[in-house]
């Protein structure tokens, strides 16, 4: 076939086709916006607690500003056990029966474990430096360039991994200008400032970060789902025009299409509006009625 002809034949859904480039796009911006709301929710919860009338005082630490009067400010080496793995990523096993934590989002597989507890677990070098962690509570093995914080005292692992994982960024990078380091070093870890509230305020705290942003995936992961959707449908009619199994000579494309731009805008109001309204919703028919 002809680039010609090819071209013929999909001259009709260009301005379609731009649609379903552009309406993933606003997706992704939702995601994006939705991802913030849900760092804004557990950042507001581990360092100013859940009352919003609670008297404040310093904390001595810039990053962090006021917290509340009561809550203690600690060294992370006083309050977990800090140890690094000895595993390498070559170690995995697909078929393996234990987690396997190595450098990335992803958790590997491997029939071998070397730590059965509650733990949290952080990139300690690479492109996951201050992004990746894990919380897990059982049997696991993990990366020698990995770290694992265990044998929490004064502080539940939970609370632990949703403060770590939301600050460490600000310490990490604190003496630095780029966007990302290139590891991070012990001293540095032990010496991480954690904000201690006392232990039945942690908890209130952890349930309170899970219940409001388990409402936050949920429109996350539908509207990811939306995002793969409409990337298999236009790969599909591009497929189909372009093999002659859809034929569009004499269709008229809706005149939404001419103003693509215009209809994307107006249709990202409309996501805005509606991720609100699920959110809503769904905290809705968890109230007690």
């Amino acid at each position: 076939m002809g680039l010609d002809v090819c071209i013929r034949r999909l001259e009709p859904c260009w301005n379609c086709e731009s649609l379903l480039w552009r309406l993933p796009s606003n997706k992704r911006r939702l995601i994006e916006l939705l991802k913030e709301q849900k760092q804004n929710v557990i950042n507001q919860a581990v360092t100013r607690g859940l009352d919003p009338n609670v008297k404040l005082k310093p904390s001595g630490v810039d990053w962090i500003g006021d917290i509340p009067e009561h809550w203690e400010v600690r060294r992370l080496k006083f309050l977990t056990d800090i140890q690094t793995g000895g595993r390498d990523t070559v170690d995995r096993e697909e078929t393996g029966e234990y987690p396997f934590f190595v450098r990335s989002q992803i958790v590997e597989r491997i029939d071998s474990y070397s730590f059965d507890g509650e733990a949290v677990l952080t990139a300690g070098d690479g492109a996951g430096v201050a992004k990746v962690f894990h919380y897990v509570n059982g049997k696991f093995d993990y990366h020698q360039r990995v770290y694992k914080f265990s044998r929490f005292r004064d502080v539940h692992g939970k609370f632990f991994f949703h403060y770590f994982s939301n600050n460490l960024r600000f310490e990490a990078f604190r003496e630095t200008a780029k966007s990302t380091v290139d590891s991070l070093r012990l001293p540095m870890l032990q010496n991480f400032p954690v904000l201690l509230p006392p232990l039945q305020e942690q908890d209130a705290i952890v349930s309170h970060i899970e219940r409001e942003t388990a409402t936050i995936g949920y429109t996350i992961n539908r509207a990811q789902r939306e995002i793969d959707l409409m990337r298999e449908y236009r790969t599909r009619l591009i497929s189909d025009v372009v093999t002659g199994q859809v034929d569009v000579r004499g269709i008229e494309v809706p005149e939404i299409a001419g103003d693509v731009e215009a209809h994307c805008d107006a249709t990202w109001d409309e996501e805005i509006a509606a991720s609100d309204d699920i959110i809503d919703d769904e905290k809705a028919m968890d109230e007690p009625d």
